[in-house]
């Protein structure tokens, strides 16, 4: 055997770090050559008219803006494309290119934006400046150049708040403003987000979940058109040392700590600062603050007044709260903070010993409330997805080589037939255009389920409640798909059946990915017994499944009656009628078979078969209707008002039990409002308790009802807290004996 050379070795094997720095020089050269190369072909493609040319440059504004692509940033508003570029456009989503280089951190592209004239005060959508984006998310250098610059820290967003609003105090960013002259505010969050003691896997993790945090947030802001700053960015992790501090509650009787005391003349002044004026908070002690002070006041009122202190304390309570829930009807935000605070405010009133007798009323009045929130929600959520679904789920092609198959009876001879060249080796490999990135697609769908459960684990939403919500997003969604596949006989194929089987594979996925399990408990079990949410995808998927089945295989069956039978079988949500009418309006390709008569009367006969009842599958009840889901919110709904005709039967069966089980019409009722529960007090105490043995103290510390001394400052005229507390307190009689 020869030995290795080593010096050989060496040459080869002794510089891997250059080399790869090398490649990746190379490479980086090469997509650098390859944009200039698309933007040069733009400018000199006489076919495009100029608004198509400023179209095409300006979408890569926007993409080398939001990726750090300073030369491409350089060369599209300094070189020959920059008299089609506007440097302060704005893309379909209302973000100018200096918003996402100060967004993402680019600093370079912010100078460079900066230099060839930005406007440094640009705002999005939601009126955040690039300034907002910097401090926000901690890009020190990047405020710095902005504020060099000139950049304003008088603007306001949407909500009012200005950038100092979010500056984490005692950080660099807060010393940095504050040498250099400027008043922090006090909204921002309490501590730096990273805690001293991390080590470097946790710390490189948590830098992962934070960025991936912000862009959740960016993404939910612009699908559900809330301002950003109730999404809580740069929020303080949760940690036990937050609660340590708390006392013991007492829920058997008032203590002169575990309550808010009030006069009656203040009753409408506290509550427009609890609830009227109120905004989504961040922090985890903030969010629960109206529940907390409306329960602690009732509790005064209970123990040491009188019923009619309470009744007026806790009328006025519920009006202000309706109101700004009927204001804030599109804002999910809003819906989300309050749907948690009223639910909370629920289990508060049933766990106290005195007050779950005396408020029977008005927790009947919530429960109410409660639900008529979750119904916006869901037509909120609903809305939006109407908008793009035919696109994104119906015609969005995922699968390509279709465009040339040709119809039965459809005459193609004055079409120009299109030619498809394959794709260059080159182009597969390269990151999608602008235009193929702002196609509409299943993500648009995905995207905004996951903004919608985003935001309503944001602001703690009990389980039971979010799981109920994805259930009624995913019925809707498939009796809709359903209902457009029946109805449009360019649906009805072969081949747009796999592509839309396709597109639902990605609801199907995002299912899995977000798969919950409710904490619900029933019968006395001590392990959750709630549906996950994967297993609700299936079943109110199930019926455009099973037709998307059907259009790609009966074509093919021909008078394999066995085969025929053992289809049907596997197709138990689909009627006589359904099947039949798939089959009667199919649109065939050329040379595809349909059905013979024999082979529809056996499908007849087979559906016809009476089947043994399924206690398990068997639903007691009609189901109540949602709301039709207005196209503009100016058509706005009451949440209850029912529609006119029959309730079908709910859908909460995967299968039907026989023929007569099925609707009449060969449509399904996407208006169909699901049975919903509210958490049981049991599924209460465990989520906002101790949990089953009371070894969950951490939890149980977090909704223990108190008020934060920053917030109790803002509920008293006068200057100090301890002040506050004296004047609030002054010529009441608070006695010991309070039980």
């Amino acid at each position: 055997m020869n030995e290795p050379d080593d010096d050989a070795f060496e040459r080869d094997f002794g510089h891997d770090d250059v080399g790869v720095a090398e490649m990746m020089a190379i490479h980086a050269r090469k997509q650098s050559d390859a944009a200039e190369s698309q933007e040069d072909d733009i400018l000199h493609d006489d076919k495009l008219s100029r608004e198509e040319k400023a179209q095409a440059l300006q979408d890569f504004l926007f993409m080398a803006a939001s990726n750090g692509d300073s030369a491409r940033v350089h060369r599209l508003v300094r070189g020959p494309a920059s008299k089609f570029t506007q440097i302060d456009g704005v893309d379909a989503e209302g973000t100018p290119p200096l918003v996402y280089a100060s967004c993402f951190g680019h600093k370079d592209v912010v100078q460079t934006l900066l230099d060839a004239g930005a406007t440094v005060d640009c705002q999005d959508k939601n009126q955040w400046t690039a300034l907002m984006w910097a401090i926000t998310n901690s890009h020190k250098d990047i405020a710095k150049i902005l504020l060099d610059h000139g950049a304003s820290t008088d603007v306001k967003s949407s909500s009012g708040r200005t950038p100092l609003d979010f500056v984490p105090p005692g950080g660099e960013m807060s010393d940095f403003l504050q040498d250099s002259g400027y008043r922090i505010g006090t909204v921002g969050v309490t501590d730096d987000f990273y805690n001293a003691g991390f080590s470097q896997d946790r710390f490189e993790e948590e830098l992962a979940e934070s960025e991936q945090r912000r862009r959740m947030m960016m993404e939910s802001a612009i699908n559900l058109e809330v301002d950003l700053g109730n999404l809580g960015l740069d929020e303080t992790p949760e940690s036990p040392e937050d609660f340590e501090d708390t006392d013991e509650f007492d829920w058997t009787r008032c203590l002169n700590d575990q309550m808010f005391v009030f006069v009656e003349n203040d009753i409408e002044r506290i509550l427009d600062v609890v609830i009227t004026k109120m905004t989504p908070q961040r922090s985890a002690t903030q969010k629960p603050v109206p529940a907390n002070i409306v329960f602690l006041g009732a509790r005064y009122a209970h123990y040491h007044s009188s019923a009619e202190l309470l009744t007026d304390w806790l009328a006025t309570a519920q009006d202000k709260i309706y109101d700004i829930v009927d204001r804030n009807q599109w804002d999910m935000t809003m819906l989300a903070f309050w749907l948690s605070n009223a639910t909370l405010l629920l289990y508060y009133l049933k766990k106290d010993t005195g007050l779950t007798e005396a408020t029977t009323q008005f927790q009947a009045q919530m429960a109410e409330l409660v639900h008529e929130i979750y119904i916006l929600i869901i037509r909120d959520a609903e809305r939006r997805m109407d908008k793009v679904l035919d696109a994104a789920m119906l015609d969005h092609e995922t699968i390509p080589g279709f465009e040339d198959i040709t119809f039965q009876n459809e005459w193609k001879f004055l079409k120009k037939k299109n030619t498809v060249k394959p794709e260059p080796m080159e182009k597969r490999f390269r990151p999608p255009s602008p235009k193929r990135k702002a196609q509409i697609s299943p993500r648009n769908i995905t995207s905004l389920l996951s903004s919608t459960l985003f935001v309503l684990d944001l602001y703690d939403v009990h389980s039971v409640i979010i799981a109920q919500v994805l259930s009624q997003l995913y019925y809707w969604l498939g009796a809709e798909i359903f209902n457009r596949i029946m109805s449009n006989k360019r649906y009805l194929a072969r081949t747009k059946a796999m592509q839309i089987r396709m597109n639902i594979s990605m609801l199907e996925d995002w299912a899995r990915t977000n798969n919950r399990q409710p904490e619900h408990y029933a019968n006395g079990e001590t392990t959750a017994t709630g549906e996950p949410t994967v297993e609700t995808a299936r079943r109110h998927l199930g019926p455009v499944v099973q037709l998307l089945q059907w259009l790609q295989c009966f074509s093919s069956m021909g008078e394999d009656r066995d085969g025929m039978e053992t289809t049907l079988q596997q197709l138990p949500n689909l009627s006589i009628k359904q099947l039949l009418h798939a089959v009667k309006h199919y649109r065939a390709e050329v040379g595809e078979k349909s059905l013979t008569r024999p082979a529809l009367r056996h499908i007849e006969e087979v559906k016809s078969r009476p089947k043994a009842p399924h206690p398990s599958f068997r639903t007691s009840g009609a189901g109540k209707e949602l709301p039709s889901t207005p196209t503009t919110p100016g058509g706005a709904q009451q949440p209850n008002s029912p529609r006119n005709g029959a309730s079908p039967l709910p859908p909460g069966t995967p299968t039907y039990d026989n023929e007569e089980d099925v609707p009449e019409s060969n449509l399904l009722n996407p208006a169909l409002l699901l049975p919903f529960h509210l958490p049981t007090s049991t599924d209460m105490l465990i989520s906002y308790g101790s949990g089953f043995g009371g070894v969950n103290r951490e939890r149980e510390r977090r909704y223990i009802p108190s008020v934060p001394p920053e917030f109790l400052q803002k509920l008293d005229p006068g200057a100090g807290i301890s002040q506050s507390r004296n004047n609030l307190y002054e010529g009441v009689d608070l006695g010991n004996d309070s039980s």
